[in-house]
C-alpha cells in the first residue's frame, strides 16, 4: 500500500511527539487543522509550538513562507514577549533527520540538528 502525503506528515508529527515526550512534555497534536501549530508541548517551565514539514531534499528557501506565517502569528497575537513560549519549525529530511529553527517575531535561528 502506498503511503499518502497525509500519512507521511502524520509519521513526522509522531516523531516530534515522541521527541518532546522524551523531554518531559505533555504533547498535543492538532490533527487536520491546517494551522501553523501542528504539535504543542507543555511543561511547567516551557511551552513549545511546532510546525512540522517533511521533504526528500532540503532547500532553505522552501520554508520562507512558513517562517513568515509563524512570525505573522506571533505578531498578530502579541506573543513575541511571552516568556517560556517557543515557536519552532521542524523539517524532517529523508535519510538525514530533523532540521530545526526557533522563530521569533524578529528573526530565525537554526537549532542543533537531530
Amino acid at each position: 500500500m502506498a503511503r499518502t502525503n497525509y500519512r507521511r506528515g502524520y509519521e513526522t508529527e509522531r516523531r516530534i511527539m515522541a521527541d518532546l515526550a522524551e523531554q518531559g512534555f505533555l504533547v498535543l497534536r492538532s490533527a487536520g487543522s491546517h494551522s501553523k501549530i501542528d504539535v504543542l508541548g507543555l511543561r511547567k517551565d516551557r511551552i513549545i509550538a511546532v510546525q512540522s514539514k517533511r521533504t526528500k531534499l532540503y532547500t532553505p528557501s522552501a520554508y520562507r513562507k512558513e517562517i513568515q506565517a509563524i512570525q505573522d502569528l506571533i505578531g498578530d497575537y502579541g506573543l513575541d514577549e511571552a516568556e517560556n513560549l517557543d515557536f519552532e519549525l521542524w523539517v524532517w529530511v529523508d535519510h538525514v533527520g530533523f532540521r530545526k529553527w526557533q522563530i521569533t517575531g524578529r528573526g530565525v535561528k537554526e537549532k542543533e540538528a537531530s
